[in-house]
């Protein structure tokens, strides 16, 4: 890991399988015991960033509990190398947002990794995944408050450019309202993510804070986006500005790293229990 911290290798995070996304523990990626090792079989997909990874590290299923609510999966975090024997890396898809990097394939062919290459406690796949999720979703609110004022510095200086009907098109009231409307979101978006942040760096509970934050964040991103190409126009479409790109990457911020759904569960569950619910 400490290659990575210091930027001298790459790595990516493989969780998401074809029949597991939200529902984590429906993976059926799994890992039996031989001995001192662990062999791995399954399949990950929509990992972003593994072609030019070093290693991935992975969560897979290491046994199962039988719960009043059914069968609970045991999850474990595994740091795997690319060329590890029976790990494949491939091609995935191709997606309309973020096309800088692919969504890779991951394949596990009775693949042995020992004891020494597990993140974390055998079992303990769940602390690992929510301390990354953690700051990712944080991360993905930061970064969606960032491309929210991109877009909207687009659409206030055409606003104060592009002229229709003898005046300036920020004059007319339809736009000078939109204008306001959007700069207050972000700045709402802005405030939430920074309350998140530092309620996660003091170690207060924050998962209820920084779900807020993913959640409103990413949901601004998608309307200051449309908003700011709307204001352009029919020349908002074309790849001549930026905003055909801001408003395609805008959509999976809704979806990875938690979806919205997820995050309004998070958070009307933890209303609810602080009501005794």
């Amino acid at each position: 890991l400490m290659p990575a911290v210091r930027g001298e290798k790459m790595d990516a995070l493989a969780m998401t399988e074809p029949g597991a996304g939200s529902d984590i523990r429906g993976m059926k990626c799994a890992a039996i015991r031989d001995g001192g090792d662990w062999i791995v079989n399954g399949t990950k997909h929509f990992i972003s960033g593994a072609e030019h990874a070093d290693f991935v590290i992975v969560f897979i299923a290491t046994g199962e509990d039988q719960t009043p609510k059914g069968l609970k999966k045991r999850i474990t975090a595994f740091l795997v190398d690319r060329d590890t024997p029976g790990f494949t890396i491939r091609d995935g898809y191709k997606s309309v947002s973020h096309r800088g990097y692919k969504n890779m394939i991951l394949d596990f062919d009775d693949c042995r990794l020992p004891d020494a290459q597990v993140l974390g406690e055998v079992d303990g796949g769940f602390e690992v995944m929510n301390t990354w999720l953690y700051a990712t979703r944080i991360t993905v609110a930061a970064m969606s408050v960032g491309r929210a004022r991109r877009a909207f510095d687009y659409a206030l200086g055409y606003s104060a450019e592009r002229e229709q009907f003898g005046q300036k098109i920020g004059k007319f009231q339809g736009i000078s309202f939109q204008l306001a409307d959007m700069i207050t979101e972000i700045d709402a978006a802005d405030l939430l993510t920074l309350a998140a942040a530092d309620r996660l760096d003091k170690g207060l509970p924050s998962n209820r804070e920084i779900a807020s934050a993913k959640l409103y964040a990413s949901e601004m991103l998608a309307r200051i986006t449309d908003a700011a190409i709307q204001i352009h126009g029919g020349m908002g479409l074309m790849d001549d500005y930026p905003l055909e790109r801001f408003w395609r990457d805008a959509r999976v911020e809704r979806i990875w790293d938690g979806t919205s759904e997820i995050q309004r569960h998070i958070i009307s569950r933890d209303l609810l229990r602080a009501m005794g619910a």
